[in-house]
């Protein structure tokens, strides 16, 4: 059985719509993007964490649906009916905002040792994965720059932000922060904006037990 803590997501919310919708989304490499956010994660000195997404998702085939002008009514309708099932999932927020894009919110702690892909392992915007050597990798989405491309073709726009906090014991071995905690670390978090293919956030730390 599968340890990740992210469930799999349901078989209504995998691409089902229109053939070229399916070839275009493939090319982008999910069903769905990942637009304005706020990922943030928190390591515990015990190696147990907790992350959260709040933001927007949006479901490719219905954005390049409507950016066609194709996205009727009817259609909304039926993208509108993956909102009942991401909160099913475990999203505590999910409300149709029209033309593909959903408004949600997902928190969820996780006990030391277990792996976290979210949104799933096939299709990461963030990952939290404990190492052999007992340490955590932290890393996140990295679009570049054909799926950037792509994204703007069909109305999308990436900007987001992950932040993680490290609690008291916890080492930080490695990172390419764009910010840092600042009072000599004990305020605030590390920090990536989530916009370009630069944007390539890594992190290694060491929990104290």
């Amino acid at each position: 059985m599968s340890r990740f803590t992210t469930p799999a997501l349901p078989q209504s919310l995998r691409c089902v719509l229109r053939i070229a919708a399916l070839l275009l989304v493939a090319t982008l490499g999910g069903c769905w993007i990942p637009e304005q956010f706020e990922a943030k994660v928190n390591v515990n000195a015990d190696g147990s964490y907790s992350y959260s997404y709040d933001g927007v998702l949006t479901f490719a085939p219905a954005l390049a649906d409507a950016k066609r002008g194709v996205l009727d009514a009817r259609g909304e309708a039926e993208v509108a009916k993956l909102a009942p099932e991401l909160r099913r999932d475990g999203f505590r927020k999910a409300d149709y905002l029209g033309r593909g894009r959903f408004s949600v919110y997902l928190e969820r702690s996780v006990p030391k040792g277990q792996p976290s892909f979210f949104l799933s392992k096939e299709m990461q915007i963030f990952y939290v994965v404990p190492q052999i050597d007992g340490t955590v990798a932290i890393g996140a989405f990295r679009p570049d720059t054909n799926a950037l491309r792509q994204f703007r073709e069909i109305g999308a726009k990436i900007d987001g932000t992950l932040s993680v906090a490290v609690g008291n014991g916890v080492k930080v071995l490695k990172h390419n922060a764009q910010s840092e905690p600042w009072l000599y670390g004990l305020m605030g978090s590390y920090k990536w904006q989530i916009r370009t293919p630069d944007a390539n956030p890594f992190m290694i730390v060491q929990p104290s037990q």
